[in-house]
């Protein structure tokens, strides 16, 4: 069976898309012939790319992606569709879609059924798992994956290739005669079992990634899956009741194999540098940790970058992580007020714990980013320079910034709308992303001065307090606010400049 997978990429993130990966390798296990859409080189909007919003906003100093050819193509993008499909034909199409690509991957699939009625068109991804009745109601979705589809997918399309019943297969949603068969999701994955993903589909570009102000030839990699906490705004809280007695939701791939796979596809795709995408890296698993630190030294021998939750990091771990080559990680803050993490976010961290992670950063010569949300439910100015003023206090190298945007799935979601601050019906304004803009309605923040404080947020944290009444007047939107603003950033990069480049490649690991 001849199978199109659309990655609808709507804001030029170019991070080769892990997931995408897998399920081609899979599909291609089963015998069938895969082909893939991309968007994200080509102009589907107005919108700016997420790299550029974060450079915007002073999060980081990107080199300069056209000499490396990273730009948009002007182009019909339904018309390059269509192209596609007159060169591969086709029998299905398969979207994977999240929140801040789900309408636009709507808009390609119309498009399809409007002119390739016979062509049975598949949604997954996030998006579809978090609100499957959404999904299943639209006319242009034949059928959704709820759930992990590397083994749901294949089948369905084998059966489909052989003629066979396809209305029973286990996280699959369809169609037929007027009625949607729901079947129920099938056991998690064994991380073991997984196939290398296949990234050899996709535009090479997506392997040139920015870190620290230069560009890398970057791996995108996982050794688990799920996560042990269950923090308001992310989807882990709806996963973990979707998949109820379905098995663990957090998996750790065996240190052996998951090196295995980084050693080949480093040597496959010319890499210099692996970033791991685990909501949390295993550093609480001293067996597990101490095996992949030997094994990744070993064979690999490439930088790599990891995400961690301050509460479970110690130095003698932390020490290890280093040692087999770790040069950059991310921690997550998410807000200086101890009672919004614990009372809004669930997210039960000491301000000690978070100050603590960052210092072992400094010590072993870390490069280190900090996430930050800001337009959280409750949430005041006061409680914003919290935020500011504990990132000071924990001096990461650099802080990432982001609105809290309710996506589906997330806990907080349920909340800013009991609380008649998110409005659902306008959400398509706000999907391009989460730098932009906010999409709630503060009782005690407005949208206009949340998007002050985003814009200049970078310089409360790295300016002398002696700027502060300067930098308040910056984030206005008069002529002379912005004429400040511009002076400002003068400034901002002449302080910032030592530490705006890390070249991880004049080191091995």
């Amino acid at each position: 069976m001849k199978i199109l997978l659309i990655y609808p990429n709507k804001t030029m993130t170019t991070r080769m898309p892990l997931g995408v990966g897998y399920l081609i390798s899979y599909l291609k296990a089963a015998g069938h012939q895969v082909d893939v859409f991309d968007t994200t080189f080509v102009k589907c909007g107005s919108g700016v790319s997420d790299d550029q919003l974060r450079a915007y906003s002073l999060q980081v100093r990107n080199p300069d992606f056209s000499e490396y050819n990273i730009i948009e193509q002007e182009a019909d993008v339904i018309g390059e569709l269509f192209k596609k499909i007159e060169k591969c034909v086709p029998d299905v199409v398969g979207i994977s879609v999240v929140d801040p690509n789900y309408r636009f991957g709507l808009e390609l699939a119309r498009a399809i059924k409007r002119d390739y009625k016979n062509i049975f068109v598949l949604f997954g991804g996030p998006t579809v798992t978090f609100s499957p009745e959404e999904v299943i109601a639209e006319d242009c979705v034949d059928a959704i994956c709820v759930g992990e589809g590397e083994e749901a997918v294949p089948e369905l399309c084998s059966k489909f290739a052989e003629g066979k019943d396809i209305l029973n297969v286990g996280n699959i949603w369809i169609k037929h005669n007027g009625k949607v068969y729901r079947n129920d999701v099938r056991s998690l994955i064994d991380l073991d079992s997984l196939l290398q993903p296949d990234w050899s589909l996709f535009d090479e570009r997506h392997l040139i990634r920015p870190l620290g102000g230069k560009m890398y030839r970057m791996g995108i990699f996982s050794l688990t899956r799920g996560c042990l906490f269950r923090c308001t705004y992310c989807a882990n809280f709806a996963l973990s009741n979707i998949y109820k007695n379905k098995g663990a939701l957090y998996r750790i791939k065996r240190p052996d194999l998951a090196v295995k796979e980084i050693a080949e596809c480093k040597e496959k795709y010319n890499l210099n540098f692996a970033f791991f995408v685990d909501d949390i890296f295993p550093l609480h698993k001293e067996d597990v940790l101490d095996e992949f630190c030997r094994l990744y030294k070993k064979n690999v021998k490439i930088p790599f970058n990891v995400s961690l939750h301050a509460e479970l990091v110690r130095e003698k771990q932390f020490a290890k992580l280093v040692d087999a080559g770790c040069r950059n990680i991310c921690v997550g803050l998410e807000s200086g007020n101890p009672k919004i993490r614990e009372e809004i976010f669930e997210r039960r961290c000491s301000d000690e714990h978070i100050i603590n992670v960052f210092k072992l950063a400094h010590k072993y010569k870390v490069r280190s980013s900090s996430f930050n949300i800001i337009g959280i439910p409750h949430e005041t100015r006061k409680n914003i320079f919290e935020t500011i003023e504990l990132n000071r206090k924990a001096n990461p190298t650099t802080t990432t910034l982001t609105f809290l945007h309710p996506y589906r799935g997330t806990k907080v979601r349920g909340l800013c709308v009991q609380e008649n601050i998110f409005d659902i019906s306008k959400e398509r304004e706000f999907e391009d992303g989460y730098r932009t803009d906010s999409c709630l309605n503060l009782k005690d923040v407005s949208r206009k001065e949340l998007n002050g404080i985003f814009k200049t947020f970078q310089m409360y944290l790295k300016l002398p307090k002696i700027f502060y009444p300067l930098i308040g007047l910056a984030e206005n939107d008069s002529v002379f606010s912005r004429r400040l603003y511009s002076l400002l950033r003068k400034i901002f990069y002449f302080i910032t400049r030592k530490e705006a480049v890390w070249d991880f490649t004049k080191e091995k690991a």
